[in-house]
């Protein structure tokens, strides 16, 4: 592999210097996805609009299909893509093995929440988590063709 105009050594071949600075990148890696999807969170707070206040005692209004099952998945779909590629793209070397990982654990996450905790009561949330498993999975593919392009160019 290159970097720019430089061959990239071997991780044995770095001086201690640049194994602590690689090291430090690779700390950062899981502290970019959470923080990529914890502003993608915060933005979205501020687009989606607030849920409206009703006087005690009002009917509820039902949420609206396209709120219950098109943003969830839109979101669904962005979050775990902004952790796969947040995290992939701060990594210093093996950035498509990085996305791999990262996604697989979005996967995790996601049958956790969505499957595995309903299944003693209630209902498993299938569908949500084919979306976040599927966005994470996109991601990643992303990562694969942005580093195919990247090694194409040098």
């Amino acid at each position: 592999m290159s970097l720019g105009n430089r061959v990239m050594k071997s991780f044995s071949e770095l001086t201690g210097k640049e194994k602590i600075t690689e090291l430090l990148l690779w700390l950062c890696v899981p502290a970019a996805a959470v923080l990529g999807v914890l502003a993608l969170r915060l933005i979205a707070g501020f687009v989606m609009p607030p849920v409206l206040a009703q006087l005690p005692g009002s009917a509820a209004m039902p949420a609206s299909d396209f709120g219950r099952v098109f943003l969830h998945s839109v979101s669904g779909i962005l979050t775990a893509a902004v952790f796969v590629i947040a995290g992939a793209k701060t990594a210093p070397r093996g950035r498509l093995a990085t996305a791999i990982v990262l996604a697989g654990l979005w996967g995790l996450a996601a049958l956790s929440s969505h499957v595995l905790v309903h299944l003693s009561q209630g209902t498993p949330h299938y569908m949500h988590f084919f979306v976040e498993a599927m966005g994470a999975a996109g991601a990643a593919v992303a990562i694969g063709y942005s580093e195919k392009s990247k090694a194409g160019r040098q």
